[in-house]
């Protein structure tokens, strides 16, 4: 194969791995992540199963696809956010992100958050796209002064946990979705609050709070 031919196999391989992941999303919508089935999505974008395999050899490898997909399309989401001018309208800025941008697709919520898939494990490569997102939140974060470990895990807990409620008790409406600025900035006043008192707290009982053990979150 000549050189000249390479970008059209690839730009071929791009555009048929796009139609299966789109295919896989629309089904995992309908029928929940857990059911997805390769045979399914083989049939939706109109190959053979065997064929699909080219693309993505194991069901595995398609759900890390489609992991990896799932993170890219809220990282951009992230992208086009309004510049920052207020460290707090930041952070709520990015948890509406979130939270909207998940609401409006359960099925990727269930797969990149939820662990809904018995056994799955993104590879290294979809988990660094992943942590692209993160990393997003944790900047913001430490704008508005906001750094310690347990901090931000009560932060994701609240966007997340505001995603997961309306996903499953409010489908169809925005009751928990309209309570993410209010609640974000609540949890961040909270947190300085608590910053305060330590400021305030003596110094030897600081130093023996330091030296409790501390579990940080290393997953998404």
């Amino acid at each position: 194969m000549t050189d000249s031919k390479m970008p059209d196999v690839r730009a071929r391989r791009a555009r048929a791995e796009r139609d299966i992941l789109d295919a896989a999303w629309t089904l995992m919508a309908r029928e929940g992540v857990a059911a997805l089935s390769v045979r399914e999505v083989a049939r939706s974008v109109g190959i053979r199963q065997q064929s699909l395999t080219y693309y993505f050899p194991t069901k595995h490898a398609l759900l890390d696809a489609l992991f990896a997909d799932g993170f890219a399309d809220l990282r951009q989401r992230f992208d086009r956010l309004p510049p920052i001018t207020d460290p707090d309208q930041g952070v709520v800025d990015v948890a509406s992100a979130f939270v909207d941008h998940l609401v409006a697709r359960p099925a990727a919520y269930h797969l990149m958050f939820q662990g809904t898939v018995p056994g799955f494990r993104p590879t290294p490569d979809s988990h660094q796209v992943a942590l692209t997102v993160l990393r997003e939140l944790v900047s913001r974060l430490a704008a508005a002064g906001v750094r310690e470990p347990a901090d931000l895990a009560l932060v994701r807990s609240v966007i997340s946990g505001i995603a997961a409620e309306q996903i499953a008790n409010d489908p169809r409406g925005h009751l928990f979705a309209d309570q993410t600025e209010r609640g974000i900035r609540a949890v961040v006043a909270a947190i300085r609050s608590a910053q305060k008192a330590g400021d305030d707290m003596p110094s030897a009982r600081r130093a023996t709070l330091r030296k409790r053990p501390s579990n940080k979150v290393a997953r998404l």
